[in-house]
């Protein structure tokens, strides 16, 4: 729309308690709420919009409606054999298909980093960190993810439990036969580590780190126990598994043995992939791997209620 300026007569004024009024009015249009929303990597996808975070940064959208949201924290790191070591726990995981945001808003995003190995033998892996997203001033916005709990130890002087963590980390073994249990998970965010198995002198395995869609598995006589179970989900555009438990690590045979096992989504000492939110794998008389960084992804219906701004001219009387 265009505004065009009539000229008056020189001397010319408005009637006495007659004058001009300009409004400029704010209000919202159906449009393409991609061009003016910025953020993490953005790409169109048939009739949605994605913004992939794979570092921290802010989601700042050109319009008020909802969007939907993965939030995966880092994954925790897998336990240091000297027994066998536990696997890290996957990252928390949440999901949501109604985040409300506003034009302009800032919204916070931060991605979790994946938890390391001790560098020191029998101990657990380190705990990945939290992810989250949040508006700028809005406290009640705030929505969280908690990190991987790290994978048990194996030494004889060392707690070998797994930590508990989005989802828990696997327990690792220890000389005195005791069965050393799996980490917590945090309700609603992942699934508990499993239990690591020793009986001397024939075997020694560590449990699985709890994944996002199952828990962590117990030790066998024959394998470390298997990483829990991911997830699987397309809302970067191509399905994608996410958050799976790291394997214990094991041995077959006598405690010896230079074959590590480890059933699972990484297997022993192995490290995870990045931006999955994956545990890293246990390992036997060795480092354990590390556990995968975060990932946060949004994603809305690129038709939006676009904020834009409306011109009416017209007359008061004073």
């Amino acid at each position: 729309m265009s505004i065009r300026t009539i000229g008056r007569p020189k001397g010319y004024q408005y009637p006495i308690g007659l004058a001009a009024k300009l409004n400029v009015v704010e209000e919202f249009t159906s449009g393409n709420g991609a061009i003016d929303t910025t953020g993490g990597t953005q790409t169109i996808d048939a009739s949605n919009t994605v913004h992939k975070f794979t570092s921290s940064g802010f989601f700042t959208p050109s319009f008020t409606g909802n969007v939907e949201y993965m939030i995966i924290a880092g994954g925790g790191g897998g336990g240091y054999g000297g027994g066998s070591g536990g696997g890290g726990g996957a990252g928390g995981f949440l999901y949501s298909s109604n985040y409300p945001v506003a034009a302009t808003a800032n919204v916070r995003v931060i991605v979790g980093g994946g938890g390391g190995p001790q560098p020191l033998s029998g101990y657990a892996g380190y705990n990945g960190t939290n992810s989250s997203i949040g508006i700028d001033g809005v406290p009640s916005s705030n929505v969280e993810a908690s990190g991987g709990g790290g994978g048990g130890g194996g030494p004889n002087d060392t707690p070998s439990v797994g930590q508990p963590g989005g989802s828990g980390g696997g327990g690792g073994t220890r000389a005195d036969s005791t069965p050393y249990g799996g980490g917590s998970a945090v309700s609603g965010q992942g699934n508990p580590g499993g239990t690591g198995l020793h009986v001397p002198g024939a075997y020694e395995g560590a449990g699985g780190g709890g994944g996002a869609g199952g828990p962590g598995g117990n030790s066998s006589t024959t394998t470390g126990g298997a990483g829990g179970i991911g997830v699987t989900y397309s809302i970067s555009g191509s399905p994608v598994n996410y958050a799976g438990g790291g394997g214990g690590g094991g041995n077959a045979g006598a405690p010896s043995a230079s074959v590590p096992y480890g059933a699972g989504i990484q297997g022993p000492g192995k490290d995870a992939s990045v931006n999955r939110g994956s545990g890293g794998g246990g390992d036997l008389n060795a480092r354990g791997g590390s556990g995968g960084s975060g990932i946060i992804v949004i994603r809305y219906l690129t038709t939006q209620n676009v904020l834009g701004y409306a011109n009416t001219f017209g007359y008061t009387i004073n």
